[in-house]
């Protein structure tokens, strides 16, 4: 054996064996499971999209069983040094990897036609993880978008998708048509369409329906592009809130003298119209109550997955006093902050807004799959409060006999996966990629019999991504997001050069605006009012992991500059 250098540390590897035969159900699963394994120096996946493995057996001569583990062998964990590690590393894979990822069919080779290709993938963490789904499940790909699309040039793009199909995707009216017209020009067809983007999903469901496509109804995926729309659907989950839509302020004035409103009011129609011309504005009763995301993984009907996160005060937020959260000091705006995952609301209100919001779904005909839904917990026992240790959901001291029982009230529902900072940061928490399941919900299901087995494999598999990773390796994420302060073009920022104490907790993270580019403040002309975003881990649970993760965020969010001239 090669001498070693004094002081040097051997490496030990951890290969993995399939205990049956089958076919795996994305050729990077083991390399998705483990990204928040500090265990690992490296994991790789030798599986092969669709082909079939065998289980390995014991039964070989000794002097074989070496060469045969490792001719066998799915993937590979290279483990940090520690004489200790190895023991550790099988409790980890017990946690990861306990549920069945090895199964009997594969999935049916499927072509999708995907509206909106979205930006070149090395650029973008989210777009990357649409990409790398297809690739993983073996889905091809025809990008439909406008013509200079990154996606039309094969040089770029071959390694990412199938087939380039330009389409003028402007959403209107008649964008279903010119779908479906661009669509019938393929040599090959597709098997069915999906979008990821909001402004597109319904043109995408009509064009789906048109085509005689899988698909979730279009009427449900219009409902949902219009909230008020949606408060007509589930007057009962909203509690009778008053709520109606109005152009104009004359509009307004008008509505006012049939209707009695309760203090406070904020009246933004007029600025509204300046900055979006010609759009409805939604007026509606003022609502108290921790906000929250709340994203669902429907199959058939039938609820796969669900989780709750906590969407924290924005600085114009106030409590149910009016007071704000922030010192006056401190610019209001109602763009977001922060996100904190999972929840820490009470076990029985969580439990009401997963049956509520999931109900909902059904009610609108929702079959198939991600829901991302935004909404509040009316007369929770918790409230947001500023404390010691900063601003954070606390119990409030002031629940007696009588008092009114705590209710779901909906904001909104998306179909389709929360945006990519939140993706990033359930899979992170609890090893679920709904890219992937977005994908694999809009493949096409058989109508005929409902033991179909083509639709078999494909409720399989995404029965099987739907296991989240155990309990004890769930750790907490803080979603922190940096708004633009200012007008001006970008010079600089220091996002990858924090310090190392702050930067080993930032799992993912990107600048948006790039040097060069111009950003506006607060987004006033409705674009994205952000500069950047930060998924922070923390490297405990529980209540522990949850203080560390909204501490380290906040650390890293007051550590990051940036320049604008």
């Amino acid at each position: 054996m090669e001498n070693k250098p004094q002081g040097s540390t051997l490496g030990a590897f951890k290969f993995l064996l399939p205990a049956v035969d089958g076919y795996i159900v994305r050729n990077d699963i083991i390399q998705r499971r483990f990204l928040t394994c500090e265990l690992a120096e490296e994991v790789v996946d030798f599986s092969t999209t669709g082909a079939k493995i065998a289980a390995f057996r014991y039964d070989r001569s000794p002097g074989s069983v070496l060469k045969e583990a490792m001719n066998s062998a799915v993937g590979v964990i290279c483990v940090k040094p520690s004489p200790e590690n190895m023991e550790r590393l099988e409790t980890e894979i017990q946690a990861r990897l306990a549920f069945p990822w090895i199964v009997d069919k594969p999935l049916p080779r499927r072509r999708l036609a995907l509206i909106d290709g979205k930006g070149y993938p090395h650029r973008s963490t989210g777009n990357l993880g649409i990409y790398r789904a297809a690739k993983a499940l073996g889905v091809e790909l025809v990008v439909v978008n406008k013509e200079g699309h990154w996606a039309q040039e094969d040089a770029i793009a071959s390694e990412w998708r199938d087939e380039f199909l330009p389409c003028d995707i402007t959403p209107d009216a008649g964008l279903p048509d010119r779908i479906v017209a661009s669509l019938s020009n393929l040599q090959r067809p597709v098997d069915c369409i999906t979008t990821y983007t909001d402004g597109l999903l319904p043109a995408v469901a009509k064009a789906a329906e048109k085509m005689g496509l899988f698909t979730n109804p279009s009427t449900a995926v219009d409902i949902c592009n219009e909230k008020h729309r949606t408060r007509e659907l589930a007057p009962e989950v909203n509690g009778g809130v008053v709520s109606f839509t109005a152009k104009t302020a004359a509009d307004l004035e008008r509505l006012l003298k049939d209707k009695t409103l309760q203090f406070p009011l904020v009246e933004a129609i007029t600025q509204n119209q300046l900055n979006f011309p010609g759009t409805t504005s939604m007026i509606e009763t003022h609502i108290c109550g921790p906000e929250v995301d709340a994203n669902f993984v429907l199959m058939d009907g039938e609820v796969l997955f669900s989780e709750i996160n906590d969407d924290f005060p924005s600085t114009a937020d106030t409590d149910e006093h009016g007071n704000r959260y922030f010192p006056p000091s401190v610019p209001p705006s109602f763009a977001e902050l922060s996100t904190i995952i999972p929840s820490i609301l009470p076990t029985d209100e969580i439990a009401l807004l997963k049956s509520t919001l999931s109900q909902t779904l059904l009610r609108l005909g929702f079959r198939y799959g991600i829901f991302h839904l935004e909404a509040r917990i009316v007369n929770s026992r918790m409230h947001f409060s500023n404390t010691p240790d900063g601003l954070d959901l606390v119990p409030r001291d002031n629940i007696r006999d009588g008092t009114p029982e705590p209710r779901v009230f909906l904001v909104e529902i998306n179909p389709r996966a929360p945006g990519h900072r939140e993706t990033i940061a359930i899979e992170y928490i609890y090893g679920i990629d709904y890219w992937a399941l977005h994908m694999l919900s809009a493949l096409p299901k058989g109508s005929a019999a409902p033991d179909d087995e083509e639709t078999l494999a494909i409720n399989t598999i995404m029965r099987s991504l739907s296991h989240p990773l155990a309990e004890e390796i769930q750790y907490p994420i803080y979603v922190g997001f940096i708004p633009t302060k200012q007008d001006g073009k970008m010079v600089s920022s220091n996002l990858d050069n924090l310090p190392e104490e702050l930067a080993k907790y930032v799992v993912e993270s990107r600048v948006h605006i790039e040097k060069g580019q111009m950003c506006k403040a607060q987004g006033q002309d409705g674009e994205w009012p952000f500069v950047a975003f930060i998924n922070v881990a923390a490297k405990m649970t529980g209540a522990e992991g949850r203080l560390q993760a909204r501490t380290m965020g906040e650390r890293v969010t007051e550590a990051f500059k940036y320049v604008v001239e």
